[in-house]
């Protein structure tokens, strides 16, 4: 009754005026669904002025009109998604603000001490074949194998004292009339740091295979032993880690004044000859991976075999 008279006042108006209305149903388009489209309330008459059409006329146009205007599809009709980096950000943007204060502090602090004080055994994870070197090289160098100039890095150079000068040059002149004994001075251009070739004695599993010892020098020498290990690939020796790390007492604590490079080399040479199979050490793996970078010198050697 409210929208009958209201009707019939704006109609009373629009004729004073010299206006004609006209109702016009709503139709919704062929493509709509009670699923698919937007729902608006209604009324579902309207009204529209026109001035100097005929009724025909007007129903046509406002009929082809409301049937042009498409109404938006719901959120549930064919749209295209939201991509997932979309839909990410927006979750970010709606996450509640991370936690703050003293309790956020306490479990911070908490994960970093679980964290340090767990074991961790990432290294045994790792790939560490160029570590532990190449277990086919079981023949030393080849005569015409120059790969040992790249393996040192870094040359040790250190200023040595007089008396210490002196003693190393009395040793380089004796290690360099020891060929007939099967050591030869490859390198010694830097006073403190040797290359010594080392061919395994006749009759021996090490018979005229060719390796190389890496010997430098400290400026407490002689009452401090040199440095010394095999360059790879390094004899497969039960005391001779594939890295070139040797267990041998006498370049360790039972080093003495009196010895010299070549007396060092001879027992080398010595130790090689007395073993009757080529084997590694049975920790090798885990000596060699754990003692990566550390000098021989430094660690912590268990003699137990008297016979080397």
């Amino acid at each position: 009754a409210t929208m009958q008279l209201a009707w019939q006042l704006v109609a009373l108006v629009a004729a004073a005026g010299g206006v004609r209305l006209q109702r016009v149903a709503l139709k919704p388009p062929p493509h709509a669904s009670s699923r698919g489209t937007l729902r608006r309330p209604r009324p579902a008459l309207l009204l529209r002025l026109r001035g100097g059409a005929e009724d025909g006329a007007s129903e046509a146009v406002a009929a082809s009109e409301a049937e042009e205007a498409p109404l938006s599809p719901l959120p549930d009709a064919d749209v295209p998604l939201p991509t997932p980096a979309a839909a990410a950000a927006t979750a970010a943007a709606e996450a509640p603000p991370a936690a703050t204060g003293c309790w956020a502090v306490l479990g911070r602090v908490w994960r970093l001490l679980l964290s340090l004080l767990s074991p961790s055994h990432e290294y045994a994870k790792q790939d560490h074949s160029d570590l532990l070197g190449d277990a086919t090289q079981t023949a030393g160098f080849a005569p015409d194998d120059e790969s040992w100039r790249t393996q040192r890095k870094r040359l040790h150079q250190v200023e040595l004292p007089p008396p210490a000068r002196k003693r190393v040059l009395r040793d380089l002149r004796r290690l360099k009339a020891s060929v007939d004994l099967g050591l030869f001075v490859d390198d010694a251009e830097c006073l403190t740091d040797w290359v010594v070739r080392v061919t395994g004695a006749n009759k021996t599993i090490y018979a005229g295979e060719i390796y190389r010892l890496r010997v430098r020098f400290s400026p407490e020498y002689p009452l401090r032993p040199p440095e010394v290990r095999f360059l790879r690939p390094a004899p497969v020796h039960e005391h001779i880690y594939s890295d070139g790390k040797i267990c041998l007492n006498i370049l360790y604590g039972d080093w003495t004044p009196e010895m010299d490079v070549q007396s060092m080399c001879l027992s080398l040479v010595s130790m090689l000859s007395s073993a009757t199979k080529k084997s590694r050490p049975p920790d090798n793996n885990q000596t060699v991976v754990l003692t990566q970078g550390q000098q021989a010198g430094s660690m912590q050697w268990d003699f137990h075999d008297d016979n080397c």
